[in-house]
């Protein structure tokens, strides 16, 4: 359990991760992780949705236009789209990116609290007392604990920070 002071400083640390740009600066940081990035993308454009289809039409033609080669595997995806044999999917279903950013921002939220606060991420008992990070976030956040779990699910074995945004 948390004592008032702390449980403060975490409420304070969960919503400057929410309100602040660190989407944009967690991007930045990922810039060396090129291969990561493209293996992401490649694995993509084996069954693409509209997002995928457009980022790999979108990455593949600024390459072409900066002269770089393409990896194999999408020059083989620009030469089926340019040929015909490949169209932009139609859209299915609700769209998964609805709740992206927030979800994003919530596991990053339960994994700083709990590396900074040594409390667990969460609890797979639903009878435990022990305050956990995902019910910290969840009531800062005003969301129900199913929401951060399922943000953590989505999300929390891809995210790992480098350092803290109050660093």
């Amino acid at each position: 359990m948390l004592d008032d002071e702390t449980r403060l400083e975490a409420e304070m640390l969960i919503r400057e991760l929410l309100t602040g740009e660190t989407l944009f600066r967690d991007l930045q940081s990922c810039e060396a992780d090129e291969e990561r990035m493209g293996n992401a993308l490649k694995n993509a454009l084996q069954n693409p949705d509209t997002n995928d289809f457009d980022t790999g039409v979108v990455i593949a033609s600024a390459m072409l236009r900066d002269g770089q080669r393409l990896p194999d595997w999408l020059a083989v995806f620009a030469a089926d789209v340019l040929e015909g044999k490949r169209n932009r999917p139609t859209k299915r279903g609700p769209d998964p990116y609805t709740n992206w950013q927030r979800d994003y921002c919530l596991a990053l939220a339960v994994l700083e609290i709990s590396s900074r606060f040594g409390v667990p991420e969460y609890t797979k008992n639903e009878l435990s007392y022990k305050t956990t990070a995902a019910q910290i976030v969840a009531e800062t956040t005003q969301q129900s604990l199913d929401v951060v779990h399922h943000a953590i699910k989505r999300f929390g074995g891809d995210i790992k920070r480098q350092s803290s945004p109050q660093d």
